[in-house]
């Protein structure tokens, strides 16, 4: 089985399971959903290979999904709290930051590490395993958030953010 087919399997896996509960996805959509689990690492070495297809990175995925992610964070915090604006930014820094995010989702059971496709700079050389970052695990969770968005819209990446993000960080930051 080739890269991106086994990655369309482990894709389906995961969205079927908690949190995101989502099967009977269509072809078109799990393209979506499987370039939000591609590294840059991996995407730049298929197209040095010359391929005949280029596999894009979840890049521009990312950079919407972090956009969205920090837009529910403050929609969030502005709603359902009097903070004053630095607290506000505080308590958005205990949703979004990297390292944040990372730990939320490990937390939440979420196998980024074990669907991401990474290039040979990123395996063990000797198990094979991916080594993931807790930017790279950040970022492939906001481009998931993105992919979610253009799929099944904003309401849908708000519970998720809620469940995932916002709810741990109400249980580590005293509002």
């Amino acid at each position: 089985m080739g890269d991106y087919q086994a990655l369309q399997r482990k894709v389906r896996v995961l969205l079927a399971k908690e949190p995101f509960c989502l099967r009977r996805i269509a072809k078109e959509d799990l393209d979506i959903f499987c370039e939000a689990f591609i590294h840059d690492s991996f995407s730049n070495e298929m197209d040095s290979d010359s391929r005949p297809k280029a596999v894009r990175s979840y890049e521009r995925l990312e950079f919407l999904g972090d956009s969205i992610v920090e837009f529910l964070a403050c929609e969030y915090i502005y709603s359902n709290s009097d903070l004053q604006e630095g607290r506000m930014t505080d308590f958005k820094q205990e949703i979004v930051a990297n390292k944040k995010i990372s730990s939320y989702v490990k937390e939440a059971g979420i196998d980024i590490d074990g669907v991401l496709l990474l290039g040979h700079g990123h395996r063990d050389p000797k198990t094979k395993e991916n080594i993931v970052e807790d930017n790279m695990r950040s970022d492939a969770f906001e481009a998931l958030i993105a992919a979610i968005y253009l799929v099944h819209g904003m309401d849908m990446a708000r519970e998720i953010v809620h469940k995932i993000l916002i709810l741990p960080a109400l249980r580590d930051f005293q509002i």
